[in-house]
């Protein structure tokens, strides 16, 4: 899908439901913007809830809802 769809999309009604893969550095994750690393784990449903870009690169905000924390 198109990014600034989802961006519109936000704007207007609030979250959406995103996806992404996860890999094995993701259960050590605690900030700032996820970078991949190890092997695939499978893959984690996520509320998107805004975006932004540090030092060139874009993200997105999300909420996690993994663990219990």
């Amino acid at each position: 899908m198109d990014e600034e769809v989802i961006k519109r999309e936000i704007m207007k009604n609030g979250p959406v439901v995103g996806a992404f893969r996860v890999y094995e550095d993701f259960s050590h994750y605690n900030g700032g913007i996820y970078h991949t690393g190890g092997a695939k784990k499978g893959a984690h449903a996520v509320k998107v809830t805004g975006w932004g870009s540090e030092n060139g690169t874009n993200y997105w905000l999300i909420a996690n809802s993994w663990n219990t924390d």
